[in-house]
């Protein structure tokens, strides 16, 4: 039984929906007095001569969702009673209808550790170091329908889960990043950056199906799961045995796992001096994983064509002996864990391998109105991950009556799907600047009690957002620094200069 858990386990960790991209805030693109906005599209300056931003309260970041389904497609009201769609009065085929045909599941996290920027001339020059959790989960459609409906055909159905994969990585970021006024219409920029894996797992499946039939079942696989991390995993072939050895000191922690680079690319086009369009490609890189790595390629053919046959001397005379056998003896463990044994072949190497950080593109058009004290904006926002594309349309009315308030107002469209509103607000006060920005703010909520899961749990209600299948949110405080502007300093000031002549 032990290859089997094993097996199970290694399966669970690299496809369980878990986590775990780094996900922007749409919100924030056209917020022109943030900071950090160069985050977004690199070729943004800052509208401050130098900027500070501080561990953590500088900027963070986080997004949890998935491309199918909100939390009112699995609870909802019928006559007057709330229920779930597996309820006698649910509602299962419009669940799974609902489904994309592969989910895509998915959380990302980033923190600043460090982050400042000054500007040269024409010229913003940036750098910043921070912490990412980046990772997807995609579930096939087949998975629910076998879960859901089971196998509807009494005599043959088939089941394809080689979509079933999953990518989970812990890296540190350092990048340096150049934006440069070319004249008064173009502004471009890049980042050049260096990556420091801390941890990843992730597999493939290159084929995963489960034909059911009246008289036997067949699951043939073949695929491979990779491991680096500061754990050191050991196992064997066929995965007879295994243990795992943590690090005895905090650098044996700290020491990065892999090494890779990355970068960004953007630009900023003035048209005439009311539209404005914008684009660019963020987050292409690798990662080479290289410590304590774990290969496991693994072929399972397994037919199950029943239980073993019972000892002759054993006797059976009533159904609580069946029972009694089945369940509590080990004829089926036994059955299933001899099938499976000699059905599945693995093996297990040590060799450095790579994968590749979630790109990113965002295209933006801007119409300012009222003396640019507002604008209109239309932002297109799509990443890529294992040929599933995710798309997302998020449009905007932008406010910036003062030179201490900067706000926004946006909605979204999510694969075609209605979102939720979202809202950014940005403050000056004295050299702090604070921002707080998120594109699915859930008007529409359920609560849960933490009591209800269990006694041991505190009397705690959690709102859930009930229309929207993503929550993000992103805040900062940073410390920002103005010189006095010189008379000669020309066009320097791209960003703050709003009466330029771009016709």
């Amino acid at each position: 039984m032990r290859s089997i858990k094993f097996l199970l386990f290694l399966l669970m960790i690299s496809n369980a929906p878990i986590f775990l991209k780094a996900q922007q805030v749409n919100t924030l693109y056209f917020m022109e007095d943030i900071p950090v906005r160069h985050f977004l599209n690199p070729s943004f300056q800052p509208n401050t001569d130098y900027y500070l931003s501080l561990p953590v309260i500088g900027f963070t970041q986080f997004n949890v969702g998935n491309n199918s389904v909100s939390l009112k497609d699995v609870i909802y009201n019928v006559n007057g009673k709330t229920i779930s769609f597996m309820d006698s009065l649910g509602n299962i085929p419009r669940f799974y209808h609902t489904l994309k045909s592969n989910t895509l599941i998915d959380l990302d996290f980033q923190t600043n550790l460090l982050s400042f920027g000054f500007r040269k001339e024409s010229a913003y020059w940036t750098f910043s170091l921070s912490e990412k959790i980046e990772g997807k989960v995609i579930v096939p459609k087949t998975l629910f329908k076998i879960s859901l409906f089971g196998t509807p055909n009494p005599q043959y159905n088939s089941f394809d889960f080689a979509k079933s994969e999953g990518d989970l990585s812990v890296y540190t970021e350092a990048a340096l990043g150049y934006s440069k006024q070319l004249n008064k219409k173009w502004l471009v920029g890049g980042k050049l950056k260096f990556l420091l894996g801390s941890a990843n797992v992730s597999n493939r499946n290159n084929q995963f199906i489960l034909e059911a039939g009246a008289e036997k079942w067949t699951l043939k696989g073949l695929g491979s799961a990779n491991y680096s991390g500061p754990v050191q995993i050991k196992t064997t072939n066929n995965f007879q045995n295994f243990s795992y050895v943590t690090p005895s000191n905090i650098s044996g922690w700290l020491n990065p796992s892999g090494i890779g680079a990355g970068m960004d690319i953007g630009f900023e086009y003035r048209l005439n001096k009311k539209i404005r369009l914008s684009g660019a490609i963020n987050d292409i890189g690798f990662i080479r994983w290289t410590a304590n790595t774990q290969n496991y390629q693994y072929a399972v053919d397994y037919t199950f064509n029943g239980i073993q046959a019972f000892n002759s001397n054993t006797s059976i005379n009533t159904y609580k002996d069946v029972y009694n056998r089945l369940i509590l003896g080990n004829a089926l463990a036994d059955s299933i864990s001899t099938a499976f044994k000699s059905s599945t072949s693995s093996k297990v190497t040590t060799s450095s391998y790579m994968t590749a950080t979630t790109a990113k593109i965002n295209l933006g058009f801007e119409y300012k109105i009222l003396n640019d004290k507002m604008s209109l904006g239309l932002l297109s926002y799509s990443r890529l991950f294992k040929n599933i594309l995710i798309e997302e349309i998020t449009g905007s009315v932008n406010a910036k009556p003062n030179k201490w308030l900067n706000a926004s107002l946006s909605y979204s469209l999510l694969d075609g799907r209605l979102s939720t509103i979202g809202a950014g607000l940005g403050l000056k006060t004295g050299i702090f600047h604070w921002f707080l920005a998120a594109d699915y703010i859930p008007f529409e909520k359920a609560t849960l009690s933490l009591s209800d899961l269990g006694a041991n749990y505190p009397k705690i209600n959690l709102p859930i957002p009930y229309n929207s299948k993503y929550i993000n949110v992103s805040f900062g405080m940073n410390l920002i620094f103005d010189k006095k502007i010189k008379a000669n300093r020309g066009l320097h000031r791209f960003n703050k200069r709003q009466e330029c002549n771009c016709d």
